[in-house]
């Protein structure tokens, strides 16, 4: 798996040695398809020390082939794909009420941050709302409509 992988994926040496990586069309389909299967099936964002080095073996690419994927196909850096992950993840445990009964720092942790701070700045960022406001708006969705 691994040779298909760098079979389909386009390393150009640059200047001073720097690389620029272009990733084939067949090559993104087939990374992404991997981290979504990974993502819902093993969810490792939940490990507060899940890093790019873990990624990238699970991937079977090296740390700044993933890194770069993630920068220039998805757009944000790993902290920030690992962040919006678990963020996604407290949204659904809010919504299914498995977090009623947590408090902030409890959520954070269930969701993978070992950081309330980091959480409440990331979950901010990818909802617009701070986890208190967005848990009160759902209580309130959800006593209407009960």
């Amino acid at each position: 798996m691994h040779k298909i992988f760098h079979y389909l994926l386009d390393v150009e040496k640059k200047q001073k040695g720097r690389r620029s990586i272009r990733f084939g069309h067949e090559k993104k389909i087939m990374i992404i398809k991997h981290l979504n299967e990974l993502m819902e099936t093993r969810q490792p964002f939940l490990d507060e020390t899940y890093n790019l080095k873990a990624l990238s073996d699970e991937l079977n690419l090296h740390q700044y082939q993933v890194s770069a994927f993630l920068n220039h196909e998805l757009g944000m850096n790993f902290n920030d794909y690992l962040n919006k992950q678990r963020v996604k993840y407290c949204e659904e445990l809010i919504q299914s009420g498995a977090a009623d009964k947590l408090n902030l720092k409890g959520l954070a942790s269930k969701s993978g941050f070992h950081n309330r701070n980091t959480f409440t700045t990331a979950f901010k960022k990818f909802t617009g709302h701070t986890p208190s406001d967005y848990t009160k708006r759902h209580a309130k969705h959800k006593s209407y409509a009960d």
